[in-house]
């Protein structure tokens, strides 16, 4: 049905759209119960008309995988719903929360007090309206988990002041609505789960003299024209998606035609196209978008049908006029197996699942084997003839969008790269306990608000194959089993001589009487084995005991990447509790008054003792 949704759509007919909105609609039990699509329960907050809008953000939302169940809050009535106990808002209890305000209703005293240039009251008018908006925020976020996007303001068109004022003076309304943008993100940074749309940028790419129809707008308070719709609702949806979606790990890129221009196997190192003359150029953007991609940490990799001592020597001798070298990719599979076996054997050297994958490459065939044989792998296909348009293709694409970058992404390569070391190291001693004990893993725990926030929540959103009940939880969740009574959100860094893997696991507990429940408990696959999935069991277990618990229960729910840990719980001593529960979740249970699981005594434990951890808990081996 999407596909046929997708074709359908290449019109860009607005019948074609509705058409396809009323069919998505009546297929909403098909495309969840098959897979294809997420369930979002979503509320509009808004001061504008937006019921034309939503058939264009119900299409462009199934095709980025969600199904919207949409409920509109009343014209204007946004602060009652966002400020008010027991509004449709809460009752709702959507997931998602659409606050889509219109300037006026922001801060409507700017344009007068823009109007004569030199500012007056600017600047504490932005204060108020920012202290407003972020009152209205946290309110909301203190009674309800919905995650939030809250738009920002388009920059008007047309002004009293003119291009010249608004581009010189300080105080233009077109100044002060950039800075009243740049304020709004930032308080949206302050509150769990919400994100800033940042729809100027939207307009101006699509021409802000053809954003807002101003007949419409006087006449009905439709903020969009309607040759816009759609770019509004691919554009909202997108930054909705960085909320429930992690982004991709890894693009793995061809050599020819695609990272230079010309077949290194014909034309040699002396005659592939490179440098900083066109057309060497355009290949020359695409390699510093490649490194401004690892900069964030996104790992790059090479994969290519070339002699490896071709490539090495093409790398030696061009090396001026590249913006990258060889090291600068963290995996390479260079020879003449299929494409589709290197990717997989990436996956396995990296520990990663193939839906981290993103496939770069100018050959047709090639980019068809890949969508055949690997489908979970995002696959672009280079325009080898017009290689000027492979950086703004990419960056069109979503694969690689996140709201938050943490330290951890950042250092994600040089990780990676002390894997190797880890790995020969492995090769050298003669046991695994041998192994272990000579790496010198060292274990922080800390609360999973602090390790960061956002990396918690990274970390629920992505790990898959160490993950016993792979629930997506947002910030806000994990910052109420951090707070609640008897309730843990427990994070933990690891460490070792190779280097700082970062902020790798992850436990969410709640407490329920004498039982002490797990409802997350994950680890990323890249420290599997290590025991350190023991050591924040062990931890787990011994807060819990402290805590008045008798019994540890633990659950793990079958999901398609989780059957490394199945048999994790029993492995620690706990045994099934007969009754399990629906939804294929399987329930154990630990006695703490009998047994304690125990860290590993390789590992050098640590924590922080302002984090609830007495003395008698914080073991060092």
């Amino acid at each position: 049905m999407l596909r046929h949704a997708q074709e359908l759509l290449q019109s860009r007919r607005p019948a074609d759209t509705m058409f396809c909105a009323s069919a998505l609609r009546n297929m909403r039990v098909a495309l969840v119960k098959q897979a294809v699509c997420r369930p979002l329960k979503t509320f509009v907050v808004r001061s504008v008309t937006v019921e034309p809008i939503l058939p264009f953000l119900t299409v462009e939302a199934a095709l980025a995988g969600y199904v919207l169940d949409i409920e509109i809050g009343g014209y204007g009535t946004y602060m009652d719903e966002m400020l008010t106990p027991q509004s449709s808002l809460d009752r709702s209890q959507a997931e998602l929360v659409l606050v889509l305000l219109d300037l006026e209703e922001i801060s409507g005293r700017l344009p007068d007090l823009c109007a004569s240039g030199l500012g007056t009251d600017v600047e504490a008018e932005i204060a108020d309206s920012i202290a407003r908006v972020g009152q209205m925020l946290r309110t909301y976020r203190d009674r309800n988990a919905g995650r939030l996007v809250v738009q920002g303001c388009v920059v008007p068109d047309n002004t009293s002041l003119g291009p010249v004022g608004d581009g010189n003076l300080k105080h233009s309304l077109v100044n002060a609505v950039k800075e009243l943008n740049r304020q709004m993100l930032a308080v949206c940074t302050t509150v769990s789960d919400c994100v800033f749309f940042d729809v100027d940028e939207i307009a101006a790419r699509y021409g802000r003299a053809n954003w807002r129809d101003a007949r419409l707008f006087l006449a009905s308070r439709l903020p969009i024209s309607a040759g816009a719709f759609e770019t509004y609702a691919r554009g909202l949806v997108r930054t909705m998606s960085v909320l429930f979606r992690a982004p991709r790990k890894v693009l793995c890129t061809d050599l020819d035609n695609t990272l230079w221009g010309g077949v290194l196997g014909e034309d040699g190192p002396h005659g592939i196209v490179t440098g900083s003359a066109f057309p060497g150029n355009c290949y020359l953007e695409y390699q510093r978008y490649l490194k401004q991609l690892g900069a964030r940490g996104i790992l790059l990799a090479l994969v290519s049908k070339n002699n490896e001592a071709d490539v090495e020597e093409a790398f030696q001798f061009r090396a001026a006029d590249l913006a990258v070298r060889l090291d600068t990719f963290v995996a390479k599979k260079i020879g003449w197996n299929e494409k589709s076996d290197a990717l997989r054997d990436l996956a396995k050297d990296l520990s990663l699942g193939l839906d981290s994958f993103v496939f770069v490459d100018d050959s047709p065939t090639e980019c068809e084997a890949i969508r055949q044989y690997l489908p979970e792998v995002a696959v672009v296909q280079a325009p080898a003839d017009k290689p000027w348009e492979l950086v703004p293709m990419l960056a069109d694409k979503w694969f690689f969008d996140s709201a938050a970058i943490t330290e951890d992404d950042v250092n994600r390569s040089k990780e990676y790269e002390a894997q190797v070391q880890r790995d020969t190291l492995r090769d050298t001693t003669t046991s695994r306990d041998e192994f272990l004990q000579s790496l010198g893993i060292i274990c922080t725990f800390v609360s999973a608000v602090d390790a960061p926030l956002a990396r918690s929540v990274q970390l629920l959103a992505k790990t898959n194959q160490f993950n016993l009940t792979t629930r997506r939880h947002s910030a806000t969740q994990v910052e109420h089993y951090a707070t609640a009574a008897g309730g843990q959100a427990v994070a933990v860094r690891v460490r070792d001589r190779f280097g700082d893997a970062g902020v790798v696991g992850l436990a969410l507990v709640a407490q329920d009487g004498d039982q002490c429940v797990i409802d997350s408990f994950l680890l990323s696959c890249r420290v599997i084995g290590r025991g350190i999935e023991t050591a924040l069991l062990s931890l787990v277990a011994q807060r819990a005991a402290k805590m008045g618990g008798k019994w540890l229960i633990g659950e793990y729910v079958e999901s398609k990447k989780n059957a490394p840990c199945a048999d994790f719980y029993p492995q620690h001593g706990f045994e099934r509790v007969a009754e399990s529960g629906g939804a294929g979740s399987i329930f154990y249970r630990l006695d703490l008054t009998e047994r304690m699981p125990i860290s590993p005594a390789w590992l050098t434990i640590e924590g922080d003792p302002t984090y609830e951890f007495a003395a008698d808990t914080i073991v060092t081996s």
